[in-house]
């Protein structure tokens, strides 16, 4: 029989599995955090409506968290009401049995399942009233009521009592494509091979013109000793052997049901067309180099020359942090797998930063984000844009110290440093982890003062800044809160730059999880199809996650575009589960390895999205409805990196200039 130590060691481990921290669980069940503590410590005498709100808070079958595996089941219950799980299917979906008894005039409320959870009630004996609470029916025995369980539902006994047989229906994990999967003949001679080119050229097209996406699978039994990857890949290699790219990422992979090719639109940016900054500033060595990159990276089926191509290489060998970061993103663009310097002699395995510590530590593997986050797409390119709009809308030289806002461990400050050296910051960041990495990046750097604490909680005179920036943290804290707080510390005239990730438009939970998703999701296709197929010398366990993430992103994306949000999310879930038992917490063996480091921290991002802990993005027009209403003027706004939609409000990385207006 279930103790209250096996819930606990379930508890435990399925919430270190969704990553989420005892405040977090606390906050998304309603179960005080001190007494989830007891519950992990094998103490309390936890109620089923406690188990059934941590179960749901943590996404799991409330089986998982009672079944040991040991036979009979006890009883779970309160006043009036006994419950016994009897089976657990471990199939997909996953099905349990419980059988409940109430007692005569007891009713039991039950608070909403999973999204998708159905429940049948089949009455054994007795009289009951069960299904959704606003419409309850009336079950004698041997009746059946099958509803939707995602919403509040109620179970009632009249004056005898009742006992009924409880099947509960998680909705299904696996995916396999659906509305955007093409099945095409296997090709046994030439005729149907020219078919199957056919249909995957018509599938190039449909995509590059804005379907959406599409998976191709192959229909019937394959020749002996046929490779079904390679076939795809010939077929691709073929169709791709033109004198122009097509503006699609393509993968081929294989699952359960075999091989397969998912296809990507790329989406456009134009955030760096035409001349913004003052030609004092963007004639400059550096800053011309940089937009000239940036422009290169905006554009990335756009050939180079061989000059260029060696000036390329030249600057992955530069000391230069936003030089590494532009030249790693056009290189990997057009094929040129390769590792910047910087990354290449970057922070050495067990070296330093305090792990798991602080607000964004109990999410994010930050010194790990420290190392690899430099592969990030556009990470350097909001940095150009930043440095770009300072210069532009700035009518005199900042003066006095400029205020960084979260600056985590500091890489796109010393980027920024490195386009606009006369600049001296201050800066600000809460986290232990974070601000240790910050600490040892720029404790060196002239120019640039470092500050534990939160910004929101940080002692400054009021109206004396002049400028304010912040790269990638204003999710991190309360959003609005910090667009006021900017509002009240800088001058009239004063500037704030955001760069940040931002969602495309939502209105509900589940739009906002489907958003996560493709957010996330996009930026890590873009990678992967960069990468292409692992390399030779590839580790084997980096190489094994590395077609992990693949497979799973690529049909979580294709779920979550299809409206399949719950699929989605849970696909990402499992393999976020998988991955926290796997060796990605180890430090890479090769180049393979970094990458797969970075779909890590991408995929730990998306997850803390899902549970909306130390992950809070918005979407662009809500922030800059969010400055308005501080009282901040919108003076610039661009989209460096597309993710989802092809409006520039869409989803993706985008930078903000806003000014506080002059006072009469």
């Amino acid at each position: 029989m279930a103790s209250v130590q096996t819930i606990g060691r379930a508890l435990q481990r399925f919430r270190h599995q969704r990553g989420l921290s005892l405040a977090g669980l606390s906050e998304r069940s309603g179960v005080a955090k001190s007494t989830l503590s007891q519950l992990e410590n094998g103490e309390g005498n936890p109620t089923i409506e406690t188990l059934w709100a941590v179960a749901n808070a943590l996404g799991v079958p409330f089986g998982v968290l009672i079944d040991d595996g040991g036979g009979e089941q006890p009883a779970w219950g309160g006043p009036g009401v006994h419950v016994r799980l009897i089976e657990r299917s471990r199939d997909d979906p996953e099905i349990e049995v419980y059988t409940i008894e109430l007692l005569p005039g007891c009713r039991k409320e039950s608070a909403p399942h999973l999204h998708g959870v159905k429940e049948r009630v089949t009455v054994l004996a007795g009289t009951m009233l069960a299904g959704p609470a606003d419409r309850p029916r009336l079950l004698r025995s041997g009746e059946t009521h099958v509803f939707e369980a995602d919403v509040p539902h109620v179970y009632a006994a009249h004056e005898h009592g009742a006992r009924a047989l409880v099947l509960i229906e998680y909705p299904p994990k696996a995916y396999g494509g659906c509305a955007s999967t093409l099945y095409v003949p296997q090709p046994a001679d030439a005729a149907a091979w020219e078919g199957l080119l056919g249909v995957l050229e018509r599938a190039l097209l449909e995509v590059s013109n804005g379907l959406g996406v599409r998976l191709l699978r192959l229909r019937g039994e394959p020749e002996p000793g046929r490779d079904g990857r390679q076939l795809w890949a010939q077929a691709l290699a073929e169709l791709q052997a033109g004198p122009w790219p097509w503006p699609v990422h393509a993968f081929v992979e294989e699952d359960a049901q075999g091989p397969f090719i998912g296809l990507v639109p790329m989406l456009a940016c134009s955030a760096f067309s035409g001349e913004w900054a003052p030609q004092a500033w963007s004639a400059q060595p550096l800053p011309q180099r940089c937009l000239r990159l940036a422009r290169w990276a905006q554009s990335p089926t756009t050939p180079l020359g061989e000059d260029d191509v060696r000036s390329l290489v030249a600057d992955l060998e530069s000391p230069s942090w936003v030089l590494n970061g532009l030249a790693l993103e056009v290189s990997l663009q057009r094929g040129q797998r390769r590792l910047p310097r910087v990354l290449r002699a970057g922070l050495p395995e067990g070296a330093s930063c305090p792990e798991r510590s602080g607000p964004l530590g109990s999410r994010i593997d930050v010194e790990q984000y420290d190392a690899f986050e430099l592969l990030h797409p556009a990470y350097a390119r909001q940095v150009v844009a930043a440095a770009q709009d300072i210069a532009s809308a700035a009518s005199a030289p900042p003066s006095g110290l400029v205020i960084d806002v979260g600056s985590g461990p500091g890489l796109p400050l010393l980027m920024l440093r490195e386009l606009h050296p006369s600049l001296e910051f201050l800066a600000v960041e809460p986290d232990e982890a974070a601000y240790a990495c910050l600490q040892r990046r720029t404790g060196q750097t002239p120019g640039i003062e470092t500050h534990r604490g939160d910004f929101l909680a940080l002692e400054w005179p009021a109206a004396r800044t002049s400028l304010i920036t912040s790269f990638g943290a204003s999710h991190h804290l309360n959003t609005a809160f910090m667009l006021h707080k900017a509002a009240a510390l800088l001058q009239p005239g004063g500037l704030l730059v955001v760069a940040d990730e931002f969602l495309p438009e939502f209105t509900s939970v589940e739009e906002r999880h489907a958003a996560l998703v493709r957010h996330h999701g996009a930026y890590l296709l873009a990678s992967m199809a960069w990468v292409g197929e692992p390399w030779p010398q590839a580790h084997g366990e980096d190489a094994r996650l590395y077609r992990d993430f693949r497979r799973t992103v690529l049909m979580a994306s294709m779920a979550a575009a299809e409206g399949r949000g719950a699929q989605a999310v849970g696909m990402c879930r499992q393999l976020y589960a998988r991955l926290c038992d796997s060796e990605v917490r180890r430090w890479p063996q090769d180049e393979l390895g970094a990458f797969v480091r970075f779909y890590w921290l991408e995929l730990q991002a998306m997850v803390a999205g899902f549970d909306y802990e130390v992950e809070r993005k918005t979407f662009a027009r809500r922030f800059a409805g969010l400055a308005a209403l501080a009282g901040l003027e919108l003076v610039r706004h661009r989209r460096v990196f597309a993710t989802v939609g092809q409006d520039d409000w869409g989803g993706g990385t985008h930078v903000f200039t806003f000014r506080k207006p002059q006072t009469a």
